[in-house]
């Protein structure tokens, strides 16, 4: 199913590496969002992930009729194939509070495999207030 908004939280996010490759060319409206979840830090590869249910994740709301022509280049950068046994991550349709207009709406956003959830609780960092930019700019500062 493909909707017009994907809510993104981590490279994806304005400013860094992948919104410049991904999302600025095609110009998708952006809305300050948040979207239910713990994130996760994975330190070996140096971004974060998020496992569906308590909590709360920060990021942005893009919104674009092109999204059907960039969702399967994401779809490549996520590792997801659409293929259970083949994914890193999966893509779920999710509810999502847009924060600029008070709107909840359904988005896709990239999660992670819940039967995989014990392995991310050993060997990953939990991001408390799930806001990537935030531990960004800390991790910045304590170099």
């Amino acid at each position: 199913m493909y909707l017009n908004n994907l809510f993104v939280y981590g490279t994806l996010l304005p400013g860094l590496a992948n919104y410049k490759r991904f999302i600025e060319p095609y110009k998708a409206k952006s809305f300050q969002a948040r979207a239910g979840g713990t994130m996760y830090y994975l330190p070996n590869d140096g971004y974060p992930v998020v496992l569906a249910g308590e909590g709360q994740v920060k990021g942005v709301l893009y919104e674009t009729r092109d999204l059907r022509i960039v969702l399967p280049e994401i779809d490549e950068i996520e590792k997801f194939t659409g293929v259970e046994s083949q994914n890193l991550l999966i893509r779920e349709i999710m509810d999502v509070e847009n924060l600029d207009t008070g709107e909840t709406v359904k988005a896709h956003m990239y999660l992670w495999p819940p039967e995989r959830a014990q392995w991310l609780k050993e060997n990953a960092e939990v991001i408390a207030d799930g806001d990537w930019a935030r531990f960004l700019k800390e991790k910045e500062g304590n170099r």
